[in-house]
Formats: structure tokens, C-alpha cells, sequence
């Protein structure tokens, strides 16, 4: 499909310290979450919310916030709506600061954009792409998985890691907790791909690859990487590319091991019996699918690609280091350790404040606005997608059936195909692809809604 939607759903880190008089007290996961979502459920009676701007705000597993995007027909859109999500969650973590301060407890919060907690749990950070029904989703799985299992290379977070044996940078958050290349579950195996059908599209037509090994990103050119060269990828296994000579011989094992070194040189076992180094890996996929980059965003993704795969080949880390999570951040920790000596427990409390994405407080975040880091979309652009959807999917008809039914005060629920609207006969719609941005169905819904009088509710019928 050269016209598809995609999506990331972000789950973020929570923590919520409170003046006791006696010092500051952690307070659990669970009331930090309330706290957080307390105008979230005063607004909608739920926890679990379709936005204006098409996308889904809702506690997950654990009590992470989690955002998910609306869906996006361009790369660039997805990165401002990404970037929306950020923003939400800061909005709510403001409020709850302001209304514990007017009840008299001073508080601090911090919101995290990684994948791993103190305790060592983890929690993640999943890309949708839109794929045909018809393609075989086995083999699109064997043919993604060298590319998923070493693209930590290109657009992994970076971890300081603390062991009984010493201390160590890797690449990647997710790779130590990723066991099998394909699962039905996000939790228990945490695969590189989830194989769970859920196409919010027409089934008949449509299924939906859900990518689940991904680091949570910072980083606007490292996002423009990583979902682009997984489109480009994608893009060459739909017209034929298995990328069958590539294929690993244990790639559980591979992706730890590439996560370990950071030039990209340990050799992987190929299921041939040949062994190549992770970053010519990557290299011989990067070549095949360079005829695939054919809009701006991708070949912009390309050129990226490829500029990292340099640095890490002349060991020029300084070349992509405004461009790359796991770059800037091992650069950060490596000045420190220079300058301050070389402290466990500072260097990993560092870590841990470079995914902070509070205003003010996350070294990225400062980093970023000081000009250190590169952007691929505009400030306002990230505003406006907090408020409004793209402009070019069916998350346009989501976001305006939800502004409507909400200025009409009507009783309604939405999730990512079906409008229903409660207190109007025949009020439910079902709009099955995710690229349709028009629907002559939906306007006039939206009529009706300004315009006919409230009834009790009745049950729906869809169209």
C-alpha cells in the first residue's frame, strides 16, 4: 500500500511526590493516576476518551497514562501528533498540581517518556500500520524481523544499565524485555510484532501490523527514522522483498546483543550459517529499499538512515548526535562522567531525567530548546494537533463528530470506526476505512445533531 494510515501509542511513566511536613512522600501508582485523570473523569464519567483531534487518552495496565495517535496518512503528522500526546498529558499533570496547591499540599510531579521503571518494569511504546488483508502476515513477519531486530541501531532510546558486575549503555529499553519475534500478547512475551487481529478497519479488507518492540522516542528526526524506514521496509516486502538471506538464526538473541554494542559490530548467526555484523545488516536493507522512498518525508527518513549507518561506520557519533535519542543521550552521560567522575547513581539518575518531558525539567526537553536538538515539525504545528485531527483521514469525521455531539450536549460514544450518537433514532455510524476523510453519512449526522430534539435513548442501527 503506497496510501496507508499509522499510528503510535505512547505509554508514559507517572510520578507524584506530595509535602508531607516531614519531607516528600511518594504517593502510589494508582492515586497518582486519579490524580491525573480526575478532569478526565469529571468531564466523561471514564477513564478511556476519544479526543477532537481523533485520538485516544485512556490508563492502561499498571496505571500509565497512555495516549494514543489519531490515524495519520503522513509521517510528519504522526511526529505533531505524537507530540500532541506529550502535550495532553503535561495539560493534566498541570491541573493536578494546581488543585492539589489549592487544597494546601504542595506536590511535584514527573511524567516520563521511556520504557523502564526503577523496579525494572517495563512498558511500551506500539506503531500500527495499515496493511492489506491480503498480504500474508507470517511471512511479512520472518521478512520484518532482521530489519526490527537491529533498527535499535538507528532510533533505539539508550539505557544506562546497572549490574552486579559493572555498569553499561545499550542501545535500547525494550530489547532485554522482548522474548519472541511474533505473540499474540503485549505483556507477557512482549514480541517484536503482535499478531492479535484488530484492524479497527474493515476486516474483509484491511488488518493492522502492530509493532510493539519500539522505544519510546524523544527525538523528532529519531520518530521520522523509525517509522520511516519501517514504512520503507514494509514497502518493499509488499511488492515481493523477503529479505530471506537476512534472516537470523535466533534474533531473541541478535536483539540483545546488538542492544549491547553500540558500533554495531558483533557478529549475528544468519539462519544460513553465515554471520554479518548488525550495521551491514541494516546497510544491505537501507540500499534494497532506497527505490521505496519516493514522497519527501521518506526520503528525508532515508537520508537519515543512511547518515547514522555513517557516523556509526567511522565512528562519528558527533554526526547524528542532534538527530538520534540514544546518541544525544550517551553523548550527555559521557560529558558528564568527564567533567564529574564516573557515579553510578548519578549517571543513572541522569538517565532516567533525559526522558522527564515536563516543561522546565527533562534534560531532553531543555536540551531541545536550547537548539541542541533537531525538529522535523514546527511548535505550532504540535499545538494545533492537540485540538484538531489530520486533515486527511477518518480521524477528520472522529474529531468532528466529537466536537458536535459535544457543543449539541448530546449523549454519545465514539472508538476508532463507530459514531453513535444516543438520543437520536437511527444515530450510529460505522465508517470502515481509515483513509476516507469525507463522508456525506457523517455531515448529515452532524445536522441532525444541531437540529433535531433529544430523545430517549434507543437502540442503534448502522449504516
Amino acid at each position: 500500500m503506497r496510501e496507508r494510515v499509522r499510528g503510535i501509542e505512547t505509554e508514559y511513566g507517572l510520578n507524584l511526590r506530595v509535602e508531607t511536613g516531614h519531607g516528600w512522600r511518594r504517593v502510589g501508582s494508582d492515586e497518582a493516576a486519579r490524580q491525573l485523570f480526575a478532569p478526565v473523569v469529571e468531564a466523561n464519567s471514564a477513564t478511556n476518551v476519544f479526543l477532537r483531534n481523533g485520538g485516544r487518552l485512556y490508563l492502561d495496565v499498571g496505571s500509565h497514562p497512555e495516549y494514543a495517535t489519531p490515524e495519520c496518512r503522513s509521517i510528519a503528522d504522526l511526529i505533531a501528533h505524537d507530540r500532541a500526546g506529550d502535550a495532553i498529558v503535561n495539560q493534566l499533570a498541570d491541573v493536578a498540581l494546581a488543585t492539589l496547591t489549592e487544597q494546601g499540599t504542595p506536590a511535584r510531579v514527573t511524567v516520563l517518556k521511556n520504557n523502564i521503571d526503577s523496579h525494572g518494569n517495563s512498558y511500551g511504546s506500539h506503531e500500527n500500520y495499515q496493511i492489506e488483508r491480503g498480504l500474508d502476515y507470517d511471512e511479512l513477519a520472518r521478512a520484518l524481523t532482521p530489519f526490527l531486530a537491529t533498527r535499535q541501531l538507528i532510533c533505539g532510546a539508550g539505557r544506562w544499565v546497572r549490574g552486579p558486575r559493572g555498569s553499561w549503555f545499550e542501545l535500547s529499553q525494550r530489547a532485554e524485555h522482548t522474548w519472541d519475534p511474533v505473540a499474540s500478547s503485549t505483556t507477557r512475551s512482549r514480541p517484536f510484532i503482535n499478531t492479535r487481529d484488530e484492524p479497527h478497519a474493515d476486516p474483509s479488507r484491511f488488518r493492522r501490523l502492530h509493532v510493539v518492540v519500539g522505544d519510546s522516542t524523544l527525538s523528532q528526526p529519531t520518530l521520522l527514522v523509525r517509522v520511516g524506514s519501517t514504512e520503507l521496509v514494509l514497502r518493499a516486502i509488499e511488492e515481493g522483498e523477503r529479505f530471506a538471506d537476512l534472516a537470523l538464526s535466533d534474533p531473541t538473541a541478535a536483539i540483545r546483543g546488538v542492544s549491547r554494542d553500540l558500533r554495531g559490530r558483533t557478529p549475528l548467526p544468519l539462519a544460513g550459517g553465515d554471520q554479518i555484523a548488525p550495521i551491514e545488516l541494516q546497510r544491505r536493507i537501507w540500499e534494497r529499499v532506497e527505490p521505496f522512498a519516493d514522497d519527501d518525508d521518506l526520503r528525508r527518513a532515508h537520508a537519515l538512515w543512511g547518515r547514522v549507518l555513517d557516523a556509526l561506520g567511522d565512528d562519528r557519533l558527533d554526526w547524528v548526535e542532534g538527530d538520534i535519542d540514544w546518541v544525544a543521550k550517551y553523548r550527555m552521560l559521557q560529558a558528564y562522567a568527564a567533567r564529574h567522575g564516573h557515579d553510578d547513581t548519578r549517571l543513572a539518575q541522569l538517565d532516567l531525567a533525559w526522558h522527564d518531558i515536563r516543561p522546565g525539567q527533562g534534560l531532553f526537553r531543555l536540551a531541545e530548546e536550547r537548539g541542541a536538538m533537531n525538529r522535523v515539525v514546527e511548535p505550532d504545528a504540535v499545538q494545533r494537533a492537540v485540538e484538531r485531527p489530520p486533515g486527511d483521514t477518518r480521524a477528520r469525521l472522529r474529531g468532528r463528530f466529537i466536537t458536535a455531539a459535544q457543543a449539541a450536549h448530546r449523549r454519545y460514544t465514539v472508538d476508532w470506526m463507530t459514531f453513535t450518537v444516543h438520543d437520536l433514532p437511527d444515530g450510529a455510524l460505522v465508517c470502515p476505512d481509515p483513509l476516507v476523510a469525507d463522508d456525506e453519512r457523517v455531515d448529515a449526522l452532524l445536522a441532525r445533531m444541531a437540529a433535531e430534539p433529544h430523545v430517549a435513548a434507543v437502540p442503534p442501527s448502522r449504516h
